[in-house]
């Protein structure tokens, strides 16, 4: 179970870094208001073409990018930001939750 509370917790390290990454973007002046595909495209077109191969060949999930990613590609980048930050806050205090031990009970001492 000590598993599932390290993955959490990375969860939970992961969001935070997403989210003061988001923050610095923003302050930085970039426009948050584009699409985030067309943001990555400007940036660095390999790397999404990498994960896009990476996701649709190699973990055999295209349906993933055509119903998920895709449509997080098209929204403005501080909304994918804000959706992916809240889904890994869930997903971290979940695997923290179910990883906690149980307690004992009726113990007589």
């Amino acid at each position: 179970m000590i598993v599932l509370r390290i993955i959490g917790r990375l969860l939970l390290i992961l969001a935070m870094i997403l989210l003061i990454g988001g923050l610095a973007i923003w302050l930085f002046g970039a426009d948050v208001t584009q699409a985030t595909g067309k943001a990555w495209y400007e940036a660095h077109v390999a790397s999404l073409n990498f994960s896009q191969v990476i996701v649709q060949r190699h973990l055999h999930l295209p349906a993933a990018w055509d119903f998920i990613v895709k449509h997080l590609l098209a929204r403005p980048v501080w909304e994918s930001i804000i959706i992916v930050f809240v889904i890994l806050l869930v997903l971290g205090g979940l695997l923290i939750r179910f990883g906690r031990p149980r307690p004992r009970r009726g113990s007589f001492s």
